[in-house]
C-alpha cells in the first residue's frame, strides 16, 4: 500500500516538475539569447559607442537594484498568486517589438530617453525579473514537495543552448534572436497559465483562520535580525568578489591564446561546456544539500570560488585556465541552490523571496557596483594576477569568517532525505513568529 501511495505521489509531482522546469528553460533560453549578445547588437545595429552602452547598463543596474527589494517583498505577500510574474511574462512577450520598434527608434531620436526606456525594460524583465521568477518557482517547488535544484537545472540547459544558437545568429540577423525570444515567451505564458502552485503560507501556518499575507512589519523585523546581516556579509565578501572576478575573466582567458579571436572561440566553447556541467550539478547538488545543509553548501561554494580566483593568478597554460573555468560548474549550483537551502534552514520560509532578493541579489548588486571600478583600476595598475590574488585572498578570508558567523539553523548533521516527509519544520533558532508574519 505504501508503494502505491509513493508511486501516486511521484506521478502527481512529475507533471508540475516538467512544467516548472520548462518555464525555467524558456525564461533562461530568452535570457541566454539576449543578455550576452546585447552589447554586440547595441554596437552593430544601434551604433552606440562604449560610453553610451555603459550608460545603458548602468541605468539598467540602478533600476534593477531599486526594484529587487520591492519585487521580493511583493512575491512573499502574493504567495502563490501570479500577478507579478504575469507582468514580467507579458513584458517578455513584447521583447522583439519593443527592442526593434520602440527601443531602437528612441535611441536614434534621443539617446537619454532611449537609455532610460531600455534600462527600465531590461531591468524589469532580466535583472529584477530573473530573481523574482526563481523565488516564485522555489516557493512552488517547496509547496509541491519538488526538488528545486532539479527544476532549476532546466534553466542552465536553456541558457547554454540559447547562447550557442544566438552566437551563430548574432552576426547575420540579430533581430531574429529577439523574435525567437518573443515566441518562447508566448509558450512560457501558456505553460504559466496551466500551473497552479500551492500556498507555502498555508503549509507553515498553524492558525485555523485563512493565512494572512506577509506584512511589512515582518520585513522590518527581518532587517534587524543578526542572521540576515551575517548572510549579507557572506554575499558581499564572497559571492560579490567572485562576480567582480568573473566580469573581466574573458579578457584574461584570451591572453593565453595565440590570438584574441582564437581565445574568444575557445572561451565560447568552454562556456557552453561549463553550462552543461552546471545543469548536471544542479541535478546532483540537492542530494548533497540534504546531507550537509545550507550553511556548509555556502562554505564549500566559498572555498571553490577562492580556489578558482587564486588558482587563476598562478595559471600558466591554457589547460590550467580551462580547468579553473570548469569549477564554475560546481560553484553555481552550490551558491544558488545552497542559498535557498540556507534560507529554508535558518529563516521563516514565508519570507524566502524577500531574503533572497534583498540579502543576495540586491546586496550582491550593490557590492559589485562599488567594487568593480576598484578592481578595474587594480587590473590596470598591477595586472590581472596580482588583482586575482587580492580578490581570492579576501574571498577566502570572508569564507573563514562565515564559518563562525553563518547559522546552521534547523539542519542537523544527522539530517536525512526522509526529513522532507514531515514538511517544513520550525527552526531551532529564534524565528519570526506567525503573529508578526500576519500582523
Amino acid at each position: 500500500m505504501n508503494l502505491t501511495l509513493d508511486t501516486d505521489t511521484a506521478a502527481g509531482r512529475a507533471l508540475p516538475y516538467f512544467k516548472y522546469g520548462m518555464i525555467f528553460f524558456l525564461y533562461y533560453f530568452i535570457a541566454g539569447g539576449t543578455v550576452p549578445f546585447l552589447v554586440i547588437w547595441l554596437g552593430d545595429a544601434a551604433k552606440l559607442d562604449a560610453g553610451a552602452i555603459g550608460l545603458l547598463f548602468g541605468c539598467k543596474a540602478i533600476i534593477a537594484m531599486l526594484l529587487q527589494p520591492l519585487f521580493g517583498v511583493l512575491t512573499d505577500r502574493l504567495d502563490n498568486r501570479k500577478h507579478l510574474i504575469w507582468c514580467i511574462v507579458a513584458l517578455l512577450t513584447l521583447l522583439a517589438p519593443y527592442m526593434q520598434w520602440v527601443f531602437m527608434p528612441l535611441l536614434t531620436e534621443n539617446l537619454l530617453v532611449g537609455v532610460l526606456a531600455g534600462g527600465l525594460y531590461l531591468g524589469i524583465i532580466f535583472a529584477a525579473g530573473g530573481g523574482t521568477l526563481e523565488t516564485y518557482l522555489e516557493k512552488a517547488c517547496r509547496a509541491g514537495d519538488i526538488t528545486y535544484g532539479r527544476v532549476r537545472m532546466f534553466g542552465a540547459i536553456g541558457y547554454g543552448s540559447s547562447a550557442a544558437l544566438s552566437g551563430m545568429l548574432v552576426s547575420e540577423n540579430p533581430e531574429t534572436i529577439f523574435w525567437i525570444g518573443s515566441g518562447c515567451a508566448l509558450v512560457l505564458a501558456l505553460l504559466f497559465w496551466r500551473v497552479q502552485p500551492g500556498s507555502t503560507v498555508a503549509q507553515t501556518d498553524d492558525l485555523q483562520e485563512k493565512p494572512a499575507p506577509v506584512s511589512y512589519a515582518a520585513v522590518k523585523d527581518l532587517v534587524s535580525d543578526r542572521r540576515f546581516w551575517s548572510l549579507v556579509l557572506y554575499v558581499v565578501g564572497v559571492a560579490c568578489l567572485y562576480d567582480v572576478f568573473d566580469q573581466q575573466f574573458a579578457n584574461f582567458f584570451r591572453s593565453f591564446f595565440a590570438s584574441p579571436q582564437q581565445g574568444t572561440q575557445v572561451f565560447g566553447f568552454v562556456t557552453t561546456l561549463t553550462e552543461g556541467g552546471v545543469a548536471l550539478m544542479m541535478f546532483c547538488v540537492p542530494w548533497v544539500l540534504t546531507r550537509i545543509g545550507g550553511k556548509n553548501a555556502l562554505i564549500v561554494a566559498g572555498v571553490v570560488m577562492a580556489i578558482r580566483i587564486i588558482g587563476s593568478a598562478f595559471a600558466s597554460s591554457p589547460a590550467e585556465v580551462v580547468a579553473l573555468k570548469m569549477l564554475h560548474a560546481l560553484e553555481v549550483p552550490l551558491i544558488y541552490v545552497g542559498m535557498f537551502k540556507y534560507i529554508e534552514d535558518v529563516f521563516d520560509t514565508r519570507l524566502s523571496a524577500t531574503i533572497y532578493m534583498m540579502g543576495f541579489i540586491f546586496a550582491k548588486g550593490i557590492g559589485v557596483s562599488l567594487i568593480s571600478p576598484l578592481a578595474g583600476y587594480m587590473y590596470g595598475a598591477f595586472g590581472f594576477r596580482e588583482g586575482y590574488l587580492l580578490l581570492g585572498g579576501l574571498a577566502l578570508l570572508f569564507t573563514v569568517v562565515s564559518i563562525f558567523s553563518l547559522d546552521r539553523g534547523r539542519h542537523k548533521s544527522t539530517y536525512s532525505a526522509d526529513t522532507r516527509e514531515d514538511g517544513p519544520a520550525v527552526i531551532d533558532a529564534p524565528a519570526l513568529s506567525p503573529a508578526l508574519i500576519s500582523k
